[in-house]
């Protein structure tokens, strides 16, 4: 389309001539409210960088030679490298090698691996991200008995790598390790019921924690289920209204650097279970160190390796997950020879594995919240805001991005729902604050456990892990207790190596250089920040280098042409500017450059059949362009402008008769018009 306005929330974007009918139209938003400024820009730089994907000519608008793919890559293209899942098998953490992000464009052993471009298709890299989980789950088994069981035990292993994750993360947010327990408790379960996908694990998360940590210790942890409460609602809000089908403008670096820096994020958590009391690594030389590193290896040996080769061979042992079996295995062992191992129990302190019912959270919120917001209700919402606002859009980012990697991972066909994801996220942690509880969000290595563990047949996996849970709190907290620190974070450090994009080392040299530095920006803001802002500035930075990129690529050719205007005689040989690329803000500047006004002649053709105009900065550039034109007497005719444009154009010219005639009007362009959701 060749036109837009300040009150169009659609870009229409077409291909060139040689595709002219090949059109692909982005709805941004569905409503009709005004866009303007800095607004209207990101939005029309995002649309482009969206836009670029799914031409359908099968070449990158970024990166012409390059193919892309929008579509889940074919079975057989993975099944080399999947070695086959066999029917009701579980499938461990170790699975094949690891295979890159790389992928073959034929079947031909001798093909080159060609890199993938930077706007390649979330869901479809999925599986190239994580690629070591290894052999895809069979989900077609139809007896519900079966289904219901992997989903079942799925949630048992995953929430015994919860346990660890919220006790850390509570004393990261400065509150009771029980509080961070049963907020798992909450949350897992609500959002898990209401959420968007299957296998999605959530909990108490340390991107959550991080952020309500200086209101804890400002205010009282009190505050924290204010907060956590008031984040709900945002997110029920904004899942409502569909904010979280933004996540589809994430580009691919964008993606990659998460899982990259999330990985180290996992890893330097994990660390701090192989320090003593002062803060150093542990020493072989004493015997805490040896039981300590041996407890760790040997669960990781377990899973990786022992059990799986088991599996193979003994039919019943598919039933139990391997890191479930590992981490049970390993508990029996450190307690026969009586390691001197640091138990959960030791990590969270007695209080919280005593058991029983006294241990159930309290409904309702805390009465260090609830008294001063009776008291004033407005100077307490303006503390816990600022908090809630962050955590809801950390919460929501880091579990729309866990979504769309087991969109991948786990191949049944289906998309989840990232409004359904958000909502259920809102729930969850308004349930949470209304239970004394911190909030937080999807958890994306658990996640990952209990997509290994054939979690994702069924949202069962979540609440089952819930449940297992608070029945654990409640009833076999002693039993919990004894399970070594370390052994869970044995199974946690291979879901980081499994999380890590190993691939993405070999693209280095391969790739542009700004989707090369886009990856370790987002990898070091990840580790160094939030992943809030590592996705933010990872897209404005993609979306940014793009539109530069768009912006160099307009110019111009000369050739002479026979017009006969609607308003005149025909003049034989009249100079003609034919455009090439597209005009929007970014190479507004560049445009106007082209033009030789004063040696022009009396009468000119610009002719947009390879280009396309974008938005309102591009109306008055080629308005101020006939304005420069007319002063001098002279007359220019716009060729290949839609009437849609045309209109838009008279409107910005500000009153009398213009120095342009529309001539040659596109009917083959598409006509601005607001897209509405099916």
């Amino acid at each position: 389309q060749q036109s837009t306005s300040s009150s169009t929330s659609i870009v229409a974007i077409e291909a060139p001539e040689a595709t002219r009918n090949q059109v692909a139209i982005m709805a941004i938003n569905g409503t009709t409210r005004p866009r303007r400024g800095l607004c209207n820009h990101l939005v029309l730089v995002f649309s482009l960088t969206l836009a670029s994907t799914t031409l359908p000519s099968g070449k990158c608008f970024a990166h012409p030679a390059l193919p892309i793919s929008n579509a889940r890559p074919p079975k057989q293209r993975f099944g080399a490298d999947n070695g086959g899942a066999g029917k009701g098998k579980s499938t461990p953490i170790s699975g094949t090698p690891f295979r890159g992000i790389s992928r073959k464009v034929s079947n031909d052993d001798s093909a080159a691996e060609v890199p993938p471009s930077q706007i390649e298709s979330i869901v479809a890299n999925a599986k190239s991200i994580s690629a070591s989980l290894g052999k895809k789950i069979d989900l077609t088994d139809k007896t519900l008995r079966g289904k219901y069981l992997t989903a079942i035990t799925a949630g048992l292993a995953v929430s015994l790598a919860m346990i660890p994750e919220a006790v850390s993360f509570s004393f990261v947010a400065g509150v009771n390790p029980l509080v961070g327990l049963w907020t798992t408790v909450v949350l897992g379960f609500f959002a898990a019921m209401f959420g968007g996908r299957a296998g999605i694990q959530s909990s108490a998360s340390g991107a959550c924690a991080v952020v309500v940590a200086a209101l804890c210790a400002s205010h009282g942890s009190g505050y924290l289920a204010g907060c956590a409460a008031l984040a709900g609602l945002l997110q029920i809000t904004s899942g409502t209204l569909g904010v979280g089908k933004l996540i589809r403008l994430v580009p691919h670096p964008v993606m990659i650097g998460f899982v990259n820096g999330l990985s180290f994020v996992m890893l330097k958590a994990q660390l701090g279970h192989f320090k003593d009391a002062t803060g150093t690594f542990l020493t072989l030389l004493s015997p805490e160190g040896k039981a300590t590193y041996a407890c760790a290896l040997l669960t990781m040996a377990l899973v990786k390796f022992g059990i799986p080769a088991l599996q193979e061979k003994v039919e019943p042992a598919r039933a139990v997950p391997p890191t479930l079996g590992g981490v049970v295995i390993v508990t029996a062992i450190a307690r026969f020879f009586k390691w001197p191992i640091k138990t959960l129990a030791d990590a969270a302190g007695a209080e919280t594995f005593r058991g029983g019912l006294s241990t159930l959270p309290k409904i309702g919120l805390p009465a260090s919240f609830w008294t001063p917001f009776q008291n004033a209700p407005l100077e307490t919402l303006k503390i816990i805001l600022p908090y809630a606002v962050t955590m809801a859009a950390v919460g929501s980012i880091e579990s729309l991005l866990t979504l769309q990697l087991l969109d991948g991972i786990v191949d049944d066909g289906k998309r989840g729902s990232t409004k359904k994801e958000v909502i259920g996220q809102g729930i969850g942690n308004l349930a949470s604050g209304l239970t004394g509880g911190i909030g937080g969000c999807a958890l994306i290595g658990q996640s990952l456990i209990s997509a290994q563990s054939g979690g994702g047949v069924s949202k069962l996996s979540g609440m089952a892990m819930s449940i297992f849970l608070a029945l654990g709190i409640v009833a076999f907290a002693p039993l919990l207790g004894q399970i070594p620190v370390v052994s869970l974070a044995g199974v946690m450090l291979l879901v980081c190596q499994s999380t890590f994009s190993w691939g993405s080392l070999r693209l280095f040299g391969k790739i542009p250089n700004l989707d090369a530095f886009i990856i370790a920006l987002v990898t070091y803001v990840t580790i160094k920040d939030d992943l809030a802002k590592a996705v933010l500035i990872g897209t404005i930075t993609s979306a940014l280098g793009f539109a530069w990129k768009q912006s160099t690529k307009i110019s111009t050719t000369f050739s002479q042409t026979k017009l006969t205007p609607p308003s005149g005689p025909t003049l034989p040989n009249v100079k003609t500017y034919n455009i090439n690329g597209p005009l929007f803000f970014g190479s507004t500047q560049r445009f106007s450059q082209l033009f030789m006004v004063k040696e022009d002649p009396d009468d000119i053709v610009i002719d947009f059949t390879q280009s396309r105009v974008y938005d309102h900065s591009a109306l008055e550039a080629i308005n101020n362009l006939a304005d420069r034109y007319g002063s001098m007497g002279k007359r220019v005719y716009l060729r290949r402008l839609s009437s849609n444009c045309a209109k838009m154009l008279a409107k910005v010219h500000k009153g009398g008769l213009p120095p342009y005639e529309v001539i040659e009007v596109s009917s083959t362009d598409p006509v601005y018009d607001v897209a509405e959701d099916a």
